[in-house]
């Protein structure tokens, strides 16, 4: 209850526990004099004073606690997407928010946005949609401006900044490779790695399934490593690629398929571009643990040569035959790439194989005849598969005059040994034949006729007609007949399949060993 001094206008006091009731009116009822008015402004829903020259409204400011984004959990910092496009939803939380009036606004360094709605729906909550596309990195971090309608505002710095996504260019659940066992990476697949707009590091990982056995993704976003121990099928995995502050995932698919090209082992293994190469220049297999299939390569070229025959003894004026060249056997190159082939080769198909062993045979050069009446020995027989060259032919022995007739021929062979010639009493020997046992195209020529002359060769009778063949990435002549004597030639040198020479008045030289090439597309 008021006491006198309220009645009389002076020192006017309020006492007791409740409250007062002021004047009260709307914005157009105020009357201002010479100031010091107090009332209430029914239309502000505040108190208000005049000052003598304006009315100023009495509130206290709002304060911002939170806010969320899109429906997340409270927080005093975010990140928003602005490649994302559309709006986001932005709800601001804390108190003494003009229900009215109050604005919100978000103030980079050097812009300041506007929302696109407004719901004031308490004292306590704001909720706002804002462009996405408004927010950059040039003006982040953001602050979040609550203004009430009397002019106080609140704010809550640094709450936003822009952070563009990490984005995948390769469309969910692709089939980013088909490969196959065996397979080493980079595969020029399409890419799993993402990019990020804002120029922030992006680290890969593999967050769900797994890949092939023997690939690893690196935190780059390149496959590497070797396919291993995989059966045929798909593996699906997941990539998640990842910013200090955003993270994204996306499915792709890697096909593990049956390998179309052959697997093998055996012999002394090289490579030419995208071609294997066994060279075998003694026994051994040829291991093929995968076939291949004709979309990639299931058949292979050979070169089988023989060994190379050895030459007869001659004396002072009895020249012996040089040994013939051992069977030169190629296909023509068709399955694994051009390369220089003999015309041996011409229209001969290549092979083909199944996943097993195939025993490889080398032959060995026939020995130089060192004593009369014998004559040079055949060279070994070399095989791979179907394949058989036969050995070179012996030449025929030139020592001593008479003898028995049969000791001055040649031998047959793959090429034929040269006769040999026993002076005046016994004559000249017959050359042996060539291509024997016959084979299409012939495997190689007889002896020359003339007593005392050279073996059969690859492709004609006579020394130095071997055979040219690039099988092992560079060409070499192999199988050539050797020179009878007089003056007569060297020894066949090891894995051409030559022919031995023939030694004036001395013992016949032997033949060079055989040699086995094989050649197929392996990527």
């Amino acid at each position: 209850m008021a006491d006198s001094r309220d009645i009389t206008g002076k020192n006017r006091k309020f006492t007791g526990t409740d409250s007062i009731k002021l004047p009260s009116g709307t914005t157009a009822q105020r009357v201002g004099a010479a100031g010091g008015e107090i009332r209430f402004n029914n239309e502000s829903n505040l108190a208000e004073y005049y000052t003598g020259t304006e009315w100023k409204a009495i509130d206290a400011p709002p304060t911002i606690t939170a806010f969320t984004v899109d429906g997340g959990a409270d927080v005093t910092s975010a990140f928003i997407d602005a490649s994302a496009g559309g709006n986001a939803t932005i709800q601001v939380k804390g108190s003494l928010f003009d229900t009215t009036g109050a604005n919100v606004t978000f103030v980079g360094t050097s812009e300041t946005l506007s929302t696109a709605s407004i719901t004031r729906n308490s004292a306590n909550l704001l909720t706002v949609t804002i462009a996405r596309s408004g927010f950059d990195n040039s003006n982040e971090p953001y602050t979040i401006k609550v203004t009430n309608g009397s002019g106080l505002s609140a704010e809550l710095a640094d709450a936003i900044s822009q952070d563009s996504a990490p984005a995948f260019s390769t469309a969910a659940d692709t089939t980013v490779l088909s490969t196959y066992e065996s397979q080493s990476a980079p595969f020029s697949e399409t890419t799993l790695a993402a990019t990020d707009a804002d120029g922030d590091t992006v680290t890969h990982t593999i967050s769900a399934g797994s890949l092939p056995p023997g690939l690893s993704l690196s935190t780059a976003g390149a496959l590497t490593g070797t396919v291993s121990g995989s059966s045929i099928q798909n593996y699906t995995f997941t990539v998640q690629a990842a910013t200090s502050n955003q993270t994204v995932t996306r499915q792709f698919v890697i096909a593990i398929t049956g390998n179309p090209y052959i697997s093998a082992t055996g012999g002394t293994i090289t490579t030419s571009g995208d071609y294997k190469i066994h060279t075998f220049t003694g026994d051994g297999c040829f291991v093929v643990s995968n076939a291949g299939t004709p979309a990639g390569a299931d058949t292979v070229d050979y070169l089988v040569v023989a060994g190379g025959g050895g030459a007869g003894v001659s004396g002072t004026s009895d020249p012996s035959g040089g040994g013939g060249a051992g069977g030169y056997r190629e296909s023509s190159g068709a399955a694994s790439g051009c390369y220089t082939v003999s015309p041996r080769g011409s229209g001969v198909s290549a092979l083909s194989i199944s996943a097993s062993t195939y025993p490889i045979t080398v032959g060995g050069g026939g020995s130089g005849s060192s004593s009369f009446p014998s004559k040079g020995g055949n060279g070994g027989n070399s095989n791979f598969s179907t394949i058989t060259s036969t050995g070179g032919g012996g030449g025929g022995s030139g020592y001593g005059y008479g003898g028995t007739e049969g000791s001055r021929d040649g031998n047959p062979g793959g090429s034929g040994g040269g006769a040999g010639y026993s002076g005046p009493a016994g004559g000249g020997g017959s050359a042996g034949s060539g291509n024997s046992p016959p084979v299409s195209p012939p495997q190689g020529s007889p002896g020359n006729p003339t007593p005392g002359s050279d073996g059969g060769s690859a492709l004609s009778t006579g020394s130095g007609n071997g055979a040219t063949s690039s099988i092992n990435a560079s060409p070499v002549k192999r199988a050539n007949g050797a020179d009878g004597g007089n003056p007569g030639g060297p020894a066949g040198a090891a894995n051409t399949g030559n022919g031995g020479g023939a030694l004036f008045n001395g013992n016949g030289r032997s033949g060079g060993s055989g040699i086995v090439i094989i050649r197929y597309k392996f990527q």
